[in-house]
């Protein structure tokens, strides 16, 4: 075909060999691009309407829509292109975002794993401090219910009036069975050695 076109030999046949499976050289119909939809007929003219011819007929060229949603990675021979450099920067550039997407998501998830884990020791906390507080208020409590019961027990019960005097003496033995169930005595108050 070179020496029809030129009566020349063709002096690359060693690099024809290495490029001839290279995608750029596998189709005539690629290496010609054109950047509009505009597509040059066999008689000069130009189509406006960019849809491939269904059929081909003998002596006439196929018209390749370069806009026409084909396979990225291959050509209308089925040979399989490499990627454009707009391609490529736009799909490094979606990766780019995906990463920065994921990096975010990552980061906002161990924020929430932090957050989580501070309300939990937070929570902790608290019941430790409600827990002491109530153990607080109820020794409180016990220590006023006992001097209560301590100046019960020490009033002098000849200065009293009788009825009054009873009520005191009830309380007193109340007390006092209260202190040895609570083993205020020791081994003082055995239920055998006491005879009340």
């Amino acid at each position: 075909m070179y020496t029809d076109f030129t009566s020349k030999p063709f002096k690359f046949e060693h690099c024809w060999e290495i490029l001839k499976n290279h995608p750029k050289w596998c189709s005539g119909e690629l290496t010609k691009q054109c950047g509009s939809k505009k597509q040059k007929t066999v008689d000069g003219s130009f189509l406006d309407n960019p849809s491939p011819p269904t059929s081909t007929t003998p002596g006439s060229f196929d018209t390749i829509d370069l806009d026409s949603p084909l396979n990225e990675d291959t050509n209308s021979n089925g040979v399989v292109c490499p990627q454009g450099r707009k391609a490529a920067k736009e799909k490094k550039r979606r990766m780019n975002d995906d990463k920065g997407v994921i990096d975010v998501l990552n980061n906002l998830h161990c924020t929430i794993e932090r957050q989580i884990d501070f309300n939990r020791e937070e929570l902790e906390l608290k019941r430790e401090t409600l827990k002491m507080e109530k153990k607080f208020r109820e020794k409180n409590q016990r220590m006023k219910e006992r001097k209560n019961q301590e100046r019960i027990m020490n009033t002098n019960l000849n200065k009293l009036q009788p009825a009054l005097r009873v009520a005191y003496e009830k309380m007193q033995a109340q007390i006092m069975k209260e202190w040895e169930r609570d083993g205020l005595f020791g081994d003082i108050f055995d239920s055998d050695n006491v005879d009340l």
